[in-house]
């Protein structure tokens, strides 16, 4: 074989292989709920093994699966990782313009769920690890897919990728979130908190005899408007936020509710010490709100002037013309676990824009997905 360069390696990316990959991926369904990724999984490392990789499917909660396909390399170096997930986020109740898993092609774009949040990037992903890997090209160290299940909600797949050990050999981790193919280097952790409202049950004729479990809610939810994390900006990843996520109260229209549940949404900056908005949450509750810890996922901040993030970067600036200046996020993304618990560096860099994360009428546009991949 004779020796190809990176530019002859990217020229064999071409724009119908790789959108009719991701139309695949789109037309296989994924969301979660109810989270039963391993029809996809399973088609995803067929095409990899197809592909010359080396590859594991990893089955789990039954209907569940990652995969960890590698290119083989000398040894010499950590690998990198390439990070993406399966599952998408529902449907929703907003009707759309096209069927959301026909892969509709419009306006030079490619619309359903997941075209952007993540099957384009991972569609990207893919095609750029079966070019490389036919190509011959020895490496340094690993290119090893790291393609999860489960994580728009928990990070489930993560979780078991390193409780396994499958992917503890690398060094960096790049993952193909939608970034419009700026280069994010930081996200925002996610702090979930449910909130219990407890009152007293009587005929709404005679509200006077119980005790509103909504409304002690709502007198709670309307101070949290207010509240001051007492934290300067973040350069990357601006000010923390809060939002409420679901409310469910009252049985009855007739009965005065008992009960009143809440869920609430808090992204965190690196800085931020979660207790300590605990303690501010129970105070502005106080007797009235008992509080419970649902999930912490834990902000991921790589130094603008580690070597990876200059990489990246590079290598944008190498297809697109312009160099991206670093930038943060406020999703959480796997490297939320993988790059916390590897201590690596992750960067983000994805072919759709931001915006379109779990918009109805979700698209990718194809030049920009030839360009990620």
């Amino acid at each position: 074989m004779s020796f190809m360069t990176e530019k002859d390696i990217v020229a064999k990316i071409d724009e119908e292989s790789t959108v009719k990959l991701l139309q695949k991926l789109i037309r296989t369904v994924s969301t979660n709920p109810p989270g039963e990724e391993i029809t996809l999984a399973t088609w995803v490392a067929d095409f990899l093994e197809k592909s010359g990789l080396d590859v594991e499917l990893l089955p789990f909660d039954g209907k569940r699966a990652n995969v960890v396909a590698r290119i083989k390399s000398l040894g010499e170096k950590n690998g990198l990782i390439f990070s993406a997930h399966f599952d998408t986020a529902p449907v929703g109740k907003i009707s759309w313009k096209f069927d959301p898993f026909s892969g509709t092609i419009y306006d030079n774009k490619i619309y359903g769920r997941g075209a952007a949040d993540m099957k384009g990037g991972m569609a990207a992903m893919l095609k750029a690890a079966e070019v490389l890997s036919k190509s011959g090209i020895v490496l340094k160290g690993d290119l090893i897919l790291a393609l999860t299940s489960g994580e728009t909600s928990n990070c489930i797949g993560a979780k078991k990728l390193i409780e396994q050990g499958k992917i503890s050999d690398a060094g960096a981790m790049l993952v193909s979130e939608p970034t419009g193919l700026n280069v994010y280097i930081a996200e925002k952790g996610a702090f979930w908190v449910r909130a219990k409202a407890f009152g007293k049950t009587a005929h709404t004729s005679m509200p006077q005899y119980g005790k509103n479990a909504i409304i002690t809610m709502a007198e709670f939810l309307t101070k949290l408007k207010k509240i001051d994390f007492k934290t300067k900006p973040h350069p990357f990843l601006g000010k923390p936020t809060l939002a409420v996520g679901t409310i469910n109260g009252g049985v009855a229209i007739n009965l005065i509710p008992d009960m009143c549940e809440a869920e609430i949404d808090i992204r965190l900056l690196p800085e931020q010490d979660p207790n300590e908005i605990l303690s501010k949450l129970k105070r502005l509750g106080g007797r009235n709100i008992e509080l419970e810890v649902i999930d912490f996922k834990k902000p991921v901040e790589t130094d603008p002037e580690d070597p990876f993030v200059k990489v990246a970067a590079d290598s944008v600036a190498s297809i697109i013309g312009k160099r991206p200046k670093p930038r943060g996020v406020s999703y959480f993304t796997d490297g939320t676990i993988i790059a916390n618990s590897l201590n690596i560096p992750m960067v983000i860099i994805g072919p759709a824009d931001t915006a379109m994360t779990h918009q109805p009428n979700e698209y990718v546009e194809i030049p920009k997905l030839i360009d990620a991949a």
